[in-house]
């Protein structure tokens, strides 16, 4: 019988760090312990190791100067403002949400080792299905090999129709859509699967939308994947430090080309990095303004506004911007601040040359309503099915808890 390891999971404890004061870590409750041989605990360590160069670099990248601000990075709030014309830009750090985020993520590289303890590599996570895109990423890493997620190629095989075909689309080409990168501009270290294989193919993927029939065109639903690395549904699942609340969840997004992600909004900030390089300039568009945009006509209803766009006749050409890894590749949004992205005009794109993706996070994953709520065709339940910018939409926005 091969020897069992046990580590500490699921426990609150304080331990000296020289003469500064140590914090203290209390893990979410799911966390539970477990245990591993010697062999499975190298793969778990190699999946921690990637994880927290991941969100040490996360960190250094919010608080590295960039645009106009000179403790922190900049980043763009509004796509468009009426007063200017103009996009609206903001240093980062200067929001309390994020200066939180900041000093809790400190804590995690200060005290890896305390830290971990709240880490779970999610194998047989009871919660929901986590996926691994398919045998190829697999084959990326042995701890995702070991993880031994279902593939997503077999999940949208079997659901076929165009949700289906898309989804196969992306996921058997996720390598080549996610190594489509380009870090350098403001990472140290390549935080991309090029450089952390491990990371981007043991994380458990969701196919957030397929099931969803409010989610606009059925490429889009078969299109799109998230995962979260940090916050109470991921691999690091960390209640408090020092009894205050880690709003901290922070993951990556992947969407094919040729879709559009429909206009939306929630409760909990929420900051998008780009790392695709784009083949040319309006590859990859997308917007945010805040839901009391005179763009938009917003009308109070009980506990919330109803907000009624309409980006027709052009009109939505104004209010999205041009992603790309370099100059306009940060952005944060502000509750209920209504947004979407878009990838289907632009250059010659095939699968080989495209998709977006991003590095996502949000900053207060443990108040209010956490639910991504997508806005609705304002012709009625059965309006146009695409959800496109230039498409009228309603948004009804729930008011939050201060």
């Amino acid at each position: 019988m091969r020897k069992k390891k046990m580590i500490g999971l699921g426990v609150a404890a304080t331990i000296a760090c020289g003469s500064a004061q140590a914090a203290d870590f209390k893990c979410q409750d799911d966390v539970k312990p477990r245990q591993y041989s010697s062999e499975e605990q190298k793969l778990v360590d190699q999946f921690w190791k990637e994880s927290l160069i991941y969100l040490d670099e996360y960190l250094k990248v919010l608080q590295t100067p960039s645009g106009q601000c000179p403790d922190s990075a900049e980043a763009t709030i509004q796509t468009y403002q009426s007063a200017t014309g103009k996009q609206q830009n903001r240093c980062i750090m200067r929001y309390r949400d994020m200066e939180l985020l900041a000093k809790h993520l400190k804590a995690v590289v200060a005290e890896p080792e305390k830290a971990k303890a709240c880490f779970d590599p999610q194998k047989d996570y009871p919660a929901f299905a986590l996926y691994t895109p398919s045998a190829k990423v697999q084959q990326l890493s042995p701890t995702a090999q070991w993880l031994k997620r279902p593939l997503l190629t077999d999940y949208y095989t079997k659901m076929g129709g165009d949700i289906g075909k898309a989804g196969l689309e992306l996921n058997e080409n996720f390598v080549a859509v996610t190594s489509r990168t380009d870090t350098r501009p403001h990472w140290k270290r390549d935080v991309s699967i090029n450089g952390l294989p491990t990371l981007w193919s043991s994380v458990g993927w969701i196919p957030f939308y397929a099931e969803n029939p409010a989610a606009g065109s059925d490429r889009f639903r078969g299109g799109y994947l998230y995962a979260e690395v940090m916050g109470p549904w991921g691999n690091l699942r960390i209640k408090e430090i020092d009894g205050e609340k880690v709003g901290a969840e922070i993951g990556m997004t992947v969407q094919l080309f040729n879709t559009s992600y429909p206009y939306h909004y929630h409760h909990p900030q929420e900051i998008y990095m780009t790392l695709t390089k784009p083949q040319c300039i309006d590859q990859n568009r997308y917007m945010v303004m805040h839901w009391d945009s005179d763009q938009f006509t917003q009308e109070r209803k009980e506990k919330g506004w109803q907000v009624a766009i309409d980006g027709s006749q052009g009109k939505w050409q104004k209010w999205f911007a041009n992603q790309d890894p370099d100059k306009e590749w940060l952005t944060y949004f502000e509750r209920n601040a209504i947004h979407a992205f878009y990838a289907i005009d632009g250059c010659n794109q095939t699968i080989e040359n495209s998709g977006l993706v991003t590095v996502w996070a949000r900053s207060t994953a443990q108040d209010n309503e956490q639910s991504t709520r997508l806005c609705r065709p304002a012709v009625g339940e059965n309006g146009p099915k695409g959800m496109l910018p230039g498409e009228q939409a309603i948004c009804d926005l729930h008011d939050w808890k201060p």
